[in-house]
């Protein structure tokens, strides 16, 4: 018997048994959003579904669907569109079961479209805080939900958990995943259902908060258990023994700053093992001689941990990046495989980490059997796998004076899902290749709730071309005479075919812009996607990487597309709009530069026709008069710290950002309504949140008096023709 026909055979079997194969909508015997273990676990059979997020239990982002390949995939074109009506990151991969589909859009709203036609079924708006947004490093993006014997599950940016009637919307329960309302927590990233508990993490690495992950029941939403991935005050006795161990290799008082290790994406879970497994960010602060005094391992940042599902128990774990000072997190995509070593199958787990080392682990009992590099790395010559530690490089050292490092802050491979294909046994990886000056920065100064809490200096190597342009003490690491036998220091992204057993590149795809990185799809009919900050959703042919096609959609893809059949029909979807990692402003090569960002969801279909492109950006206008200087000297440059401190990480101020360049704001000319929008949240449906907690109304006099000052000085370049374009950009400082 073939493949083709045993596929078959058993979808036949599993119909009979009722775990429905091959349903659609029309002939559904079994209420909305029926996926339950016998069906996930049979996800093969029934090829016309994506059922979770990676579209099978291990996550693999492969689709055996062959329907559109390599023969015929000049013919893709557009099927349909539908607009979310938001223009912030789109991260979310859709899922589809039994004719809907399901896709998470912005801080976590939820629409359930027909997935032959767009057409929408129902929408869940929640009632979120954009108080909270001001935590999320990297815009108010959502990574996916979960759907679940009947239900929806998703988290929303405020870090509120729900579950939803799969069928029309209605709320069944929710639950506050935060213990500290004090602390930077939000929530970006998807739910994993894990036996009998939905689980979900949370960011904040980056600021001040200590990391967990929280399990509730999944017909109630009541908290089942909760596992801190740092340890707390040593004073006080530790949640569990593995955290009563991690205290060991701490120093200091870092759980005055919360540690970090927070767990904002990557979580999966496999119902053989009932183990689940996630992946741990970096320390906070950054700096490990501000973090912890005296080095250590600090437990568990950047580590991949093991779980029991049932109670939350400590399994294993294994720490990528011991005492982690670069902002490695190891929270990257993980993939559930079985691989052959050593002749035998191993049942293992897959992670291209941020670090730039792509590991294999046996998932059952954390032994790493493989760690290689997939780009170029100077922080660490290699993994020693007797004992599983980095060999680093003592150059990387930044404490004394400052050094460049690969990969950077960006991670050489970030969220962007990867996939593992069955048809070619290779992984796909959305790489990265980037340096970064780093340096110790100066003392921290007292906490601040919700601050950022890094605690170093950082400049991507895209700047080194100009060492100028660096901070002055940051520039000897950026010339010329230092920069010998350190890799090639041009920043640039590629998708790069990787054989996990060998352990090394098969093909590399041309290489683009450096933050066009999107998510990776492969199928049975020989075919690799990923979409790009151009608007190009491009398709790739699985063994030699060769261009087969490329499709223009007029708005920048992050997310990874995803596959299914309705009928005889094969689609290909992918959620489209700029964000996440420097979500703050756009690069000319973002097509988000010069046609927006609207929010899209996208279906493509072959024999389709042209695909809708959003038109051009009118031309950027000259800066508008600005009202009168407010404010002496000394409260302008208060008011430029504060900004800095507080509004900077998302205004750039500049003409072409996913966020209001306040240049340019008809509110400066209106104290009155300037502070119903900065303290009372006047805008906060739009992404703005409110400060009222956090900023005095003389604090934000001084904030308009420094927005206004360099107002008046961008109008007043423009009238000299001094500045170098319209759309320049001012760097935030002091006047």
């Amino acid at each position: 018997m073939n493949n083709l026909k045993l596929l078959g055979a058993v979808a036949t079997l599993l119909a009979i048994v009722g775990c429905g194969s091959g349903r659609q909508a029309s002939d559904r015997a079994t209420p909305a959003g029926s996926v339950d273990p016998p069906r996930l676990a049979a996800a093969d059979a029934e090829a016309d579904q994506w059922l979770a997020n990676g579209r099978d239990a291990g996550k693999s982002f492969y689709s055996p669907l062959e329907g559109i390949n390599r023969d015929n995939a000049a013919k893709l074109g557009f099927a349909w569109e539908f607009q979310t009506g938001t223009a912030r990151g789109m991260e979310s991969t859709p899922l589809v079961v039994d004719g809907v589909m399901y896709v998470s859009g912005v801080a976590g709203r939820v629409h359930a479209l027909d997935a032959a036609t767009g057409r929408p079924r129902w929408k869940f708006e929640p009632a979120i805080d954009f108080k909270y947004s001001r935590s999320a490093c990297c815009d108010i993006v959502n990574r996916g939900l979960s759907v679940w014997k009947g239900r929806v599950y998703v988290a929303t940016v405020d870090g509120i958990l729900y579950s939803l009637d799969a069928g029309d919307g209605h709320l069944l329960w929710k639950s506050d995943t935060v213990i500290d309302r004090t602390r930077a927590y939000s929530v970006t990233g998807a739910p994993q259902v894990a036996g009998r508990v939905v689980v979900i993490g949370n960011g904040g690495a980056e600021y001040d908060s200590r990391g967990y992950v929280s399990a509730y029941d999944l017909d109630t939403g009541a908290m089942a258990w909760r596992f801190f991935t740092v340890p707390g005050d040593p004073s006080k006795p530790q949640e569990n023994p593995a955290l009563q161990k991690a205290a060991s290799t701490w120093a200091g008082n870092w759980w005055e700053r919360g540690g970090g290790g927070n767990v904002w994406d990557a979580i999966t879970y496999d119902p053989e093992t009932d183990l689940v497994y996630f992946g741990t960010a970096n320390g906070a602060p950054t700096s490990l001689a501000k973090r912890s005094p005296g080095g250590g391992d600090n437990l568990y940042v950047a580590s991949i941990i093991a779980l029991h599902a049932g109670t939350g128990e400590y399994a294993w774990h294994y720490q990528q990046t011991p005492g982690e000072r670069w902002d490695y997190d190891a929270t990257p995509h993980i993939v559930l495989a079985t691989l052959p070593f050593n002749g035998q199958p191993r049942k293992v787990l897959l992670q291209a980490s941020k670090n730039g080392f792509f590991y294999v682990i046996d998932r059952r009992t954390g032994e790493l059997l493989k760690a290689d590099p997939f780009v170029a790395t100077t922080w660490a010559k290699s993994i020693d796998l007797e004992t599983g530690r980095p060999i680093e490089e003592k150059s990387t050292s930044y404490e004394k004076s400052p050094r460049l490092i690969f990969p950077s802050t960006i991670g050489a491979h970030n969220f962007n899902p990867m996939s593992l294909s069955a048809r070619t046994g290779l992984v796909y990886i959305p790489t990265v290749h980037a340096g970064m000056v780093l340096a110790e920065a100066p003392p921290l100064a007292p906490r601040l709730p919700g601050r950022f809490e890094t605690g170093l200096q950082m400049a991507l190597s895209a700047q080194l071309a100009a060492p100028q342009s660096l901070p002055p003490a940051m520039r000897a690491a950026a010339e010329p005479a230092a920069l010998k036998g350190q890799p090639d220091i041009a920043m640039y992204a590629s998708l790069k075919a990787w054989d996990p057993v060998a352990g090394k590149v098969v093909w590399e795809s041309d290489k683009v812009s450096f933050g066009d990185h999107g998510g990776v799809l492969s199928t049975g009919g020989g075919l690799v996607f990923q979409g790009g900050l151009d608007g190009r959703l491009r398709v790739f042919n699985d063994q030699t990487g060769a261009l087969l096609k490329e499709v223009d959609v007029g708005t920048a893809m992050i997310a990874a597309p995803m596959t299914y059949r309705i009928g005889e029909v094969q689609y290909v979807a992918i959620t489209a709009g700029s964000g996440g990692g420097g979500w703050y402003t756009w690069s000319r090569d973002n097509v988000a530069y010069t046609r927006g960002n609207a929010n899209r969801v996208l279906a493509f279909r072959l024999d389709g026709g042209a695909t809708p492109i959003p038109p051009e950006l009118p031309p950027v206008t000259p800066i508008p008069l600005p009202p009168e200087a407010i404010g002496t000297p000394g409260d302008i440059k208060a008011g430029a710290a504060l900004f800095a401190t507080n509004c900077g990480h998302c205004h750039a101020n500049a003409p072409r950002a996913p966020v209001p360049d306040l240049r340019r704001s008809p509110l400066l000319g209106d104290e009155a309504a300037f502070l119903s929008v900065v303290r009372g949240g006047a805008l906060q449906e739009r992404g703005m949140p409110r400060w009222d907690d956090l900023l005095t109304e003389e604090q934000v006099h001084l904030v308009r008096a420094w927005l206004i000052y360099i107002a008046r000085q961008g109008y007043e370049d423009e009238l000299r023709g001094t500045a170098a374009a319209a759309g320049k950009a001012l760097v935030i400082g002091h006047p």
